[in-house]
Order: C-alpha cells, then structure tokens, then sequence
C-alpha cells in the first residue's frame, strides 16, 4: 500500500556519537503520524548555515523500524558540507524539519523470500529498519547480513549485529576493507566475499555507495536473480 509523502516536523530526542564522523540522531514526531514502511527514507529539509540559500533538501535512510511517533536517522557527517554544517550544530530538543517518507527500498508483503543484505557505511540503516521490523513481528526467514567497513575504528553497531546473530534465522557478519594485522574478522571488500552465499530463490539488499551497489547489483543477476529480486540505495556523497 502507497504511503504518501507529508510535511511534517520533529523534535530532536537524542544524539548519539557511535564513531567518530557517524552520529544516530533520534525524532519526535510533532502534531501528526508519520507512517513509513521499513526501508525507506525521509528528506531533511534545512537552511544553509554558509549562505543564504533556503529550503535545501538531504534524503537520509530510517534507521528504526516503523513508529508513527519517532524515527532514528544514521548520518555521516561529511565536514565542510552544507549537510555536515547543519546536523554538527543540532541539539537536543531542536525543531527540524521533514518530508517523506519516499523511496521503493523495503519488502513487499508478497515476498517471502530469505534474504541477503550488503551494506557499507551508512548503508547499513535501512537494512537496521528491515531486519528490526522483521524480528519485531517474528519473522523466521534467513537473513545473511554483510557490513563493510574500512578500519576497526569505523565499526559501528557491532553490539547489534552481534544480538542479531544471536537468532538462529541470521547471520550478521562485518569484513574490513583495510584491517590492522591484529584484526581476526573478515578481510576485504564486500564484494570478496559475495561467492560464499546461496543465491537461490533470494531478494538481495544492497544499500552503500554507488560503485559498490552496482558491482553486487551485477553479481546478482549473474547469480540468476531476477531484477525485482534486487533493491537498492545509493548512497554517494
């Protein structure tokens, strides 16, 4: 079912610094519902803190699972942008403003299929949405989950991905693209790694930056995947 978008503001509710640059900053919603679907994004709208330019739009991926009432947004904060600028001088109980939801990134209820998930980054939040909404309802298909990060230092949310594991229909692993020689995880990009999966009767989740996505996203159809079994997000800079 088609959600459509609204207009909507929210109140900051906390600011978390999981890593340095990458910060999970969680919404009230104010004097409506905000529904959306587990997956998809919202756009922040804000004015330039550099010049006077208005009403400039990000879209930024739901990292919680479905609330009317509060959401979570996982944001790297890229500095010297424009974006980088507004989210570093949020506070707590600021007034933001938003549009959304959008974006066609989430599981239909038709589709019962196992899943494999590739993030990188901050691709990782709507995969975060997904699987969460999925547990929440108890949901006992298969979930492989693959996170890749570049340094030990930038690895974030492993306490979840670890208690994701913990439920015996996921596996929920991180590779390191540039490990330390006293790193004992996965090595290598994700792409390394993709010939370890089954691949039959799968829908594949891709969400990261653009090289990446496209890379898995061909690997997919040379797996045999339809392209509806295939969902992504870009997320470049």
């Amino acid at each position: 079912m088609f959600v459509k978008p609204i207009e909507f503001k929210a109140k900051v509710k906390s600011i978390i610094n999981l890593v340095p640059s990458i910060f999970e900053y969680k919404f009230e919603v104010l004097d409506c519902d905000f529904e959306f679907k587990a997956g998809q994004f919202a756009m922040i709208i804000f004015d330039s803190l550099i010049d006077d330019t208005k009403n400039l739009s990000r879209a930024y991926s739901i990292s919680s699972k479905p609330n009317s009432k509060e959401f979570e947004l996982c944001v790297e904060i890229i500095e010297g942008g424009q974006a980088g600028t507004y989210f570093s001088a949020l506070t707590e109980g600021q007034i933001v403003d938003f549009k959304g939801p959008f974006g066609m990134c989430y599981l239909k209820p038709e589709n019962q299929n196992d899943l494999i998930m590739i993030a990188t980054g901050t691709g990782i939040a709507p995969i975060k949405s997904i699987v969460d909404d999925l547990i929440a309802k108890g949901d006992k298909r298969k979930i492989e989950i693959l996170f890749g990060v570049r340094y030990e230092e930038n690895i974030f949310y492993q306490d979840l991905l670890d208690a994701y594991s913990k439920h015996e229909n996921i596996n929920a692993r991180i590779t390191l693209s540039k490990p330390s020689e006293d790193w004992n995880g996965l090595k290598g990009r994700v792409t390394s790694h993709l010939d370890e999966f089954n691949w039959e009767n799968k829908d594949l989740y891709i969400c990261g930056n653009g090289a990446m996505i496209r890379e898995v996203r061909q690997l997919g159809l040379d797996q045999g995947l339809d392209k509806k079994q295939i969902h992504l997000e870009i997320f470049d800079s």
